[in-house]
């Protein structure tokens, strides 16, 4: 299978795949070994259909089904579709750190964009964990992060737990905690499990000591140098790692159309069958007391 490096940080072209065709088991491994080496694939599509997406997704792990039953949603500013995260500016995150246990993988179809939409960046927090200096590497590996999102609310910022409202209704807002050095499930390798917008502070820590590290891990993780910006075009499908690199999107929607499928796995196909991590992942919380 040809590929061509998308840039230094992260990410394949696969080169001359065809999303019409279906791939052998050998070569559905094979696009496994490739996502879990560089983390993000992308396909350049000529007349791609919702079938065509849902194929190449499936080759990864099972589709996952929203309350509705639908394997997909739409990240979107035209009117005939539900906005998901709305049309501004999103900050770095990965999805569902809040939650047991955040997605392994997300893709996303362009189905229509112009010219002018706004991108979608990249950050590899693999890459910028396995840099970080060694002392700081060492300091944050024993501790763990608070992750938030308040499920009503649209995004304007970071979330944060002292903003909780006292009568806060039960469920609004959603919380979890996970190691910073993060253990991913379908690979060896760890992950720097931090982020601008769902991250609130380090559970070990007081406040300012905890604010103080994590503004330190996020000059490492979005350093310019670190961080690969995705501008759309018609056709385009890219799949990438949810816990190995965080996403934003840098700017406001705009005018322009800017219309993406968007599906994600449930879980991950293993040599012995499907990963289902939920109690790999109940393991990686911090102790109590």
């Amino acid at each position: 299978m040809r590929t061509r490096a998308v840039s230094a940080m992260l990410g394949v072209e696969l080169v001359d795949f065809d999303l019409a065709r279906p791939c052998s088991p050998d070569e559905q491994a094979e696009l496994r070994q490739l996502f879990c080496e560089h983390h993000l694939l992308l396909v350049r599509g000529d007349g791609v259909t919702p079938e065509d997406q849902t194929r190449f997704v499936g080759y990864f792990g099972p589709v996952h089904r929203v309350a509705s039953g639908a394997q997909e949603t739409y990240i979107s500013n035209r009117e005939d579709r539900a906005l998901g995260t709305g049309t501004m500016r999103l900050l770095w995150h990965s999805d569902g750190t809040y939650g047991l246990r955040p997605g392994i993988a997300t893709s996303l179809w362009a189905q229509e964009v112009s010219p002018d939409s706004s991108p979608t960046a990249f950050v590899n927090g693999v890459r910028v964990l396995d840099e970080l200096p060694p002392e700081l590497r060492a300091r944050i590996e024993p501790l763990h992060a608070f992750h938030l999102r308040d499920t009503q609310a649209e995004p304007t910022g970071r979330w944060r737990e002292e903003d909780i409202p006292v009568d806060a209704a039960p469920g609004r807002f959603a919380h979890h905690v996970h190691p910073i050095v993060y253990p991913m499930p379908h690979t060896d390798q760890h992950t720097l499990l931090v982020n601008e917008f769902l991250t609130s502070h380090v559970v070990e820590l007081p406040r300012d000591e905890s604010e103080a590290l994590l503004q330190e891990l996020f000059a490492h993780l979005y350093a310019d140098e670190n961080v690969y910006t995705h501008v759309w075009q018609n056709d385009e499908v890219i799949l990438w790692d949810n816990l190995a690199l965080q996403h934003n999107r840098p700017i406001d929607m705009g005018s322009g159309v800017r219309h993406l499928r968007r599906q994600s796995l449930d879980g991950w196909y293993a040599d012995d069958g499907v990963l289902d991590w939920t109690e790999t992942a109940r393991a990686y919380v911090a102790p109590s007391g």
